[in-house]
């Protein structure tokens, strides 16, 4: 398995449908779990795809509409049944998050692990050695978050750069870590002899009109909102969503590697128009449809 999987448990847009369940995407990174969204019934799309609840380390909320947020309690419920002892780490828009964990911690769930709660602004959210999270501000009709999971950079060596100089193993480590050494009378200098790789980056932006961030430009796989099929531009207008020809043309814009429509209206019977229409501007497109999986 790679060691980046990404697994598109609900697809489906405001309510399900007989093949679709709401918003939810499960990314496994190291042996971390990612949840974006948790639309109502999330834990059955997890036993539905072969996914474990109890890997889930960090959920991800982009806003406080039902289709995304309601499968939460539930969720939290279980995971104490399972007997979790780990802590979980809720990331939820700032401003209205009081009210929710007021309302969670209301609830007989019998939660007797550490829960985290934590508000969303525009900027990073988590660094570690491995990878970061960043949020933007969407364009919706409530307040609304992109999140944007990125890889750290890799160092590497350049393998002709170090045969030429002679240098041994240990000192290009140090030259790897930034660190300038004395090899034979003369410094050599991390520059010379490495270079910098940008990590992987999955960017997770849903109910919105189309946004041009910096945070998501180059990103290895970008998961769009893609409602409604272009011919219906006025109700994506009306409703702050976007067209899948919409996204294709962002992700064009935004030099991304390969783009995944979800978040799909339930009056769109036949994806397929979605991704035709999709491919014509950006030709790697692909509808999303529950158990899509990614390995990255």
């Amino acid at each position: 398995m790679s060691e980046m999987r990404i697994t598109f448990l609900g697809t489906s847009a405001s309510a399900p449908t007989r093949d679709r369940g709401l918003p939810a995407v499960f990314l496994e990174f190291r042996g971390e779990g990612f949840l974006f969204d948790v639309g109502e019934g999330t834990q059955r799309q997890f036993m539905r795809c072969g996914r474990s609840i109890m890997k889930v380390d960090h959920v991800f909320i982009s806003h406080y509409h039902g289709d995304h947020v309601f499968g939460l309690p539930g969720l939290l419920s279980t995971l104490a049944l399972y007997g979790r002892d780990k802590p979980l780490h809720v990331w939820a828009p700032a401003r209205q998050l009081p009210h929710v964990e007021r309302f969670l911690g209301s609830l007989p769930t019998g939660v007797d692990y550490p829960v985290h709660y934590h508000g969303v602004e525009e900027g990073e959210l988590v660094r570690t050695e491995s990878y970061a999270v960043r949020a933007y501000r969407l364009d919706h009709t409530a307040e609304c978050y992109a999140y944007v999971f990125e890889e750290a950079e890799k160092v590497k060596a350049d393998k002709e750069a170090v045969r030429k100089l002679g240098i041994e193993g240990p000192l290009v480590r140090e030259l790897k870590a930034g660190r300038p050494v004395l090899w034979n009378g003369r410094v050599v200098r991390p520059e010379d002899v490495v270079y910098r790789v940008p990590g992987r980056k999955v960017v997770y932006a849903v109910d919105t009109r189309p946004v041009v961030h910096g945070y998501a430009r180059g990103a290895t796989v970008l998961v769009h909102d893609s409602t409604f099929s272009h011919s219906d531009l006025c109700l994506a207008l009306e409703r702050k969503h976007s067209t899948a020809r919409e996204a294709a043309e962002l992700a064009r814009a935004l030099g991304v590697k390969r783009l995944v429509l979800f978040h799909f209206s339930t009056r769109v019977k036949d994806v397929s128009v979605l991704e035709r229409e999709a491919r014509a501007v950006f030709e790697n497109s692909v509808a999303a449809y529950d158990g899509y999986t990614l390995e990255i």
